[in-house]
């Protein structure tokens, strides 16, 4: 980031105003002053719900991890005037889970922002990383299962019907890369902004964020003085979805824009798919599931086995 702030000349007017820019965004072909930067973030995000088409007045529930992406979607979704509420999901991950924790209290309590935190350890008896140890797999894939089915249930819960989540262009990109590469139609159909609710216990599932780069992100962090948790999860390490996304940051580096035109030309040739199917119920818990068992009460059947 600190090439696009200092790297550019004195001389160097913003697109936009024709002030003196600060920052240069190649994969735009465009220079910024920081007033300009943050319209063009505020426009990209407005284009988003535009695509996802959530009433302004729908309460969203915001997936917090302390990370950067969370708190600037938690932050520009506040800035545009919609209602929220920040849900944090703690994984048990010693120093990272704390450190995450301690991030969000204090972006909260300098925005005057309501959240609430539920204990992955309240579900199934087990922190992460106890499963880590019991289990002894790559943990990502299955780390993503168990919060994706725990903020369901937590927002739910909570009375709302549309959670957020803080996906950037990078993520999504390198998502969709991978499953066509993988042949994982399944989830390439799901390469949307927008999951509508397929069933009562299941909100519907928006990706503000999903027109900006992960460099855009973090510029807008810095300027907005957005201080996330500086730690990464110890458990992360060798997970897939980072290799599709540098293989597309060394297209990107050739050929500027090539990761948006990848992504949005999928996006446009597609629309949201009819998630409405014939879920079965949990044996155990009753939440729905195309298995016999869901994917928490699974964990807990083989952590007690």
């Amino acid at each position: 980031m600190e090439k696009n702030f200092h790297s550019l000349p004195k001389n160097a007017k913003c697109t936009r105003c024709k002030k003196q820019a600060i920052l240069r965004l190649p994969s735009h072909n465009a220079k910024f002053c920081r007033e300009c930067f943050i319209h063009f973030f505020e426009t990209a995000v407005i284009r988003a719900m535009k695509k996802i088409k959530v009433p302004k007045d729908t309460p969203i529930m915001v997936a917090v991890s302390g990370g950067k992406d969370s708190l600037v979607l938690w932050d520009i979704l506040n800035r545009l005037g919609y209602k929220t509420k920040g849900i944090h999901i703690d994984l048990g991950i010693d120093e990272f889970s704390q450190k995450s924790i301690e991030a969000i209290e204090k972006f909260a309590k300098q925005r005057n922002l309501e959240w609430i935190k539920y204990d992955l350890k309240d579900f199934v008896g087990h922190s992460m990383v106890e499963i880590h140890k019991k289990i002894r797999r790559k943990i990502c894939s299955f780390c993503g299962k168990l919060k994706r089915q725990l903020l369901d249930i937590a927002t739910v819960a909570e009375g709302f019907k549309v959670v957020a989540t803080g996906h950037n262009l990078d993520d999504e990109a390198g998502r969709l890369l991978g499953n066509l590469l993988g042949k994982r139609l399944q989830y390439v159909k799901k390469t949307y902004p927008y999951l509508p609710s397929p069933h009562p216990k299941i909100p519907a599932k928006i990706k503000p964020l999903y027109r900006l780069e992960i460099k855009e992100i973090l510029i807008y962090a810095e300027l907005n003085s957005i201080q996330p948790v500086e730690i990464d999860c110890p458990l992360s390490k060798g997970a897939t979805s980072r290799k599709f996304k540098m293989a597309l940051d060394l297209l990107e580096d050739q050929m500027p824009g090539i990761k948006r035109n990848f992504l949005f030309s999928y996006i446009e040739d597609n629309k949201p798919i009819d998630t409405f199917e014939n879920y079965n119920e949990c044996k155990i818990c009753g939440y729905p599931t195309y298995l016999e068992l869901c994917n928490l009460c699974n964990i807990k059947k083989q952590l007690s086995s």
